[in-house]
């Protein structure tokens, strides 16, 4: 009881601001009436709903067509194509085995008039058709708010358009046998899309464990910790979780382990054959130069040292990250070179050329490299924009099926809009 009370609730709210869902727009055939008009808004007055109802009515006696005309204030954020093409087959306007329906949806406070059309009705106004009739006969009434009288010539202009055709029934069901064709092969492509996806996934991460698994067997073959080491830092880089997102993530986190551990590994002197230990940070600092230490200072490398208990054998081993702003420089050659500033000196203009300078410094032995360079003059630039088309068409409708009084028509997803 109290869901059937909220869901009355929400229908009623929903009809009470104007805002309609293909459930929710009066169906006219259920009036017992017997119309074609669904005015539930009162945008068009009893008179002028009576009128396009009876150019539908002729349209149906005279020519078989189902012509239905559906006038709301809104949808709410719902797309007038996809709202037509739904309620079309809620409806089933037109006649089963000829789908000769045509639903007319207007739509207020998105400005959009939208034709949706079934397999055989198409077949006499295609899409073009529709949308041209919308632009000579509704659209200039709509701009001017004369919103009765542009429905009301639309009718007429689709009546005298129907009048005296007949569907031909062979060309309705092989558009529909087509429309599932194709329908069919967009899904298998869909398949088949994904398939190759899924299988260029796993080439591709088994392609990056096995450059892995390569680097460390490697890695096995190698007695040095040091070259150990280099050997797997570059899987050290987060960049390798971003190509190969799957397996990578683990392969990074190992490879971070893994070179920490060849770093702190136990040493052996190249002279002695004894164990060597690694100094700290503060007493490592003896054994370094100047320059050394600079690279430390700025952490363009990092050092370790290893020395045997008697001092007579000292190991020191550069530990450089991937990437860092200083360079070699030119003449201490320590890593310690960098770029100071890059900066404008005379601005350039539409007549005349800027001028720039570039400082390199040296942290190490305070080398300076200044250089200035010219900055090309301003260049100016023509611009165009062009404007969006009014049209829009196509498209495929879902696969309602509702009750009602129509003929049991299906939309063959044609027909066309206009926005004004």
């Amino acid at each position: 009881m109290k869901l059937c009370l909220i869901l009355f609730l929400s229908l009623f709210s929903t009809i009470a601001v104007g805002q309609y869902t293909v459930n929710s727009v009066p169906n006219p055939k259920e009036s017992g009436l017997l119309g074609y008009v669904s005015n539930p808004d009162g945008i068009l007055s009893a008179d002028e709903a009576g009128t396009i109802d009876n150019i539908c009515r002729q349209i149906e006696e005279q020519d078989s067509f189902q012509v239905a005309f559906v006038i709301l204030q809104s949808i709410g954020s719902e797309v007038p194509k996809d709202f037509a093409g739904q309620l079309f087959n809620e409806w089933k306007v037109g006649h089963a085995g000829r789908d000769d329906g045509l639903l007319v949806l207007f739509v207020m406070d998105q400005r959009r008039i939208e034709f949706e059309t079934g397999y055989g009705t198409e077949t006499i106004l295609p899409d073009y058709q529709c949308v041209l009739i919308q632009q000579d006969y509704m659209v200039p009434f709509f701009r001017d708010n004369e919103y009765p009288e542009g429905l009301k010539a639309g009718a007429q202009a689709i009546q005298r358009d129907l009048r005296g055709q007949i569907v031909d029934r062979h060309a309705a069901r092989s558009r529909e046998t087509e429309q599932r064709d194709y329908d069919l092969q967009l899904e298998a492509e869909s398949r088949n899309r994904t398939r190759n996806l899924i299988i260029s996934l796993i080439a591709w991460h088994a392609i990056g464990l096995s450059i892995f698994m390569i680097v460390l067997l490697v890695v096995r073959f190698r007695n040095d910790p040091y070259k150990k080491y280099k050997a797997i830092n570059y899987f050290a880089l987060w960049i390798w979780a971003v190509l190969f997102p799957i397996t990578h993530i683990f392969v990074v986190i190992f490879a971070r382990k893994s070179r920490q551990r060849y770093r702190d590994m136990i040493r052996f002197s190249g002279k002695t054959g004894e164990i060597m230990r690694k100094l700290s940070e503060n007493d490592e600092d003896e054994y370094l130069s100047r320059g050394q230490i600079t690279e430390e200072l700025v952490k363009s490398v990092d050092y370790d040292v290893w020395i045997t208990d008697k001092s007579d054998d000292v190991l020191v081993l550069a530990y450089r990250p991937l990437f860092t702003k200083y360079s070699t420089c030119p003449k201490c050659h320590f890593k310690t070179y960098f770029k100071a500033y890059d900066r404008q000196i005379v601005a350039p203009s539409y007549s005349s050329s800027g001028r720039g300078e570039r400082k390199h410094e040296c942290a190490n032995c305070k080398h300076v490299v200044r250089k200035t360079y010219s900055i090309p003059r301003l260049r100016r630039t023509n611009r165009t924009s062009g404007s969006g088309g009014w049209v829009s068409s196509g498209g495929s409708s879902g696969g309602f099926s509702g009750g009602g009084s129509w003929g049991g028509g299906s939309s063959g997803g044609g027909g066309g809009g206009s926005s004004w």
